[in-house]
Parts: structure tokens; C-alpha cells; sequence
């Protein structure tokens, strides 16, 4: 009996047993996956990136789109409508833009160690999933904020009535939250797809 018990390997440590599944997973290949939401977290980021960019020149220098056309009284007058809208909207454009950078930047760099293999990858990526679902709900506190408002205020001047003023509002609400849910979509399916456990397990096998 003495004998059977002094030939038992000692016990393992943490650091041992952190070790064996390290060896145990790495043999795992790479969830498609991985590739997948590394590239598309790119080409969603660069979108990101020229989204704002576009935002910040229309919200200060104005459509540059509008400037393109020839100028007739109706392209100037409309041009002076958006350039109101603009203005007023300028707070919630800002923010909005901002938020926007940073998740694009979450994104990119999420995206870049996804299609690098690393381990590092699934945190960028929840941090980014997270900070999108926050971001759309700040959005939409400055729909019903800013824009709504901005919008009502000034169709409520067109001579199309109330009740036109009313179903237009009413579409753009419902638009607008129905955009929301849709671009939701993403994000969920990153915590979903790049947590499940087999997934979880690879990039645990992988280097930072």
C-alpha cells in the first residue's frame, strides 16, 4: 500500500493544468468563423470610418452630393432647408459621429486580430459587439432628442397639413427603430457565433 502511494505523481499545479488544455485545444483548426467575422469586421469598420467622415463634412460644409448638381431655385431651396436641419442638428451629429469613430475603431482593431489568429481577438470583439449595442441605443435617445423634433418643427411649416405632417412622423419613428433592430443583428451574432465553446477553446490555444 505505502508503495502504490509513493508511486502517484504529485498533483498537478494551476499553471500544469492551464498548460495540458493549452495542448489539448491547440490541435483544433480555426473556426471559419474567425475568417469571416475578421474580414467583414474590416470592410464594416472602413464604412465606418467614411460614414463619419461624410457626416462631419455634410454637418459643416453641407451636402457635397447637392453642391454637384446645377444650381436652380429648388436645389437652393432645399439646400437652405438641410442646411437649417443641419444646424440644428449639429449637437446630435457630433456625438453621434463620435461614437460612431469609436466603434469603427473597436472594430478595426478587432477585426485585425481575428484575421491574425490571436487570442486577443475574441475580447476586441466583444468590447466592439458591446459598445455597438450601446452605441445604437445613444442614437436612438438622440432620434427621439434631436432629430424627431428637428424634423416635425420643420415640416409643421409645409403646406401639406397636419395630418401629412403626422403619417410622416410616424414612418420615420418606425423607420428608424426598425433600422435600429436590423443593425443589431451584427453585433448579436458576434457575442453569439465567437463565444460558443469550441470557438472559445481556439482562441484560448492562441497566442496574444
Amino acid at each position: 500500500m505505502s508503495f502504490n502511494m509513493e508511486s502517484q505523481p504529485p498533483p498537478l499545479t494551476p499553471e500544469e493544468v492551464a498548460a495540458l488544455q493549452t495542448v489539448q485545444y491547440a490541435h483544433l483548426a480555426q473556426p471559419q468563423t474567425v475568417k469571416v467575422f475578421g474580414i467583414f469586421h474590416c470592410i464594416l469598420a472602413a464604412y465606418g470610418f467614411f460614414g463619419s467622415a461624410l457626416a462631419l463634412i455634410t454637418a459643416f460644409v453641407g451636402n457635397p452630393f447637392l453642391m454637384m448638381l446645377p444650381k436652380t431655385p429648388e436645389l437652393a431651396q432645399q439646400m437652405e432647408i438641410q442646411n437649417q436641419m443641419q444646424e440644428k442638428m449639429l449637437p446630435a451629429t457630433v456625438i453621434s459621429t463620435a461614437v460612431t469613430l469609436i466603434i469603427a475603431a473597436l472594430m478595426l482593431i478587432a477585426g485585425i486580430k481575428l484575421l491574425k489568429k490571436r487570442a486577443s481577438g475574441l475580447k476586441w470583439s466583444n468590447r466592439y459587439a458591446w459598445a455597438s449595442l450601446v452605441g445604437k441605443a445613444l442614437n436612438l435617445i438622440l432620434a427621439f432628442a434631436f432629430t424627431f423634433p428637428v424634423m416635425q418643427g420643420m415640416t409643421e411649416g409645409m403646406p401639406s397639413g397636419a395630418a401629412s405632417t403626422g403619417i410622416s412622423g410616424s414612418i420615420m419613428v418606425a423607420s428608424t427603430l426598425a433600422v435600429t433592430l436590423a443593425t443589431c443583428i451584427y453585433p448579436i451574432l458576434t457575442l453569439i457565433l465567437l463565444n460558443r465553446p469550441n470557438t472559445k477553446a481556439w482562441f484560448a490555444a492562441q497566442t496574444e
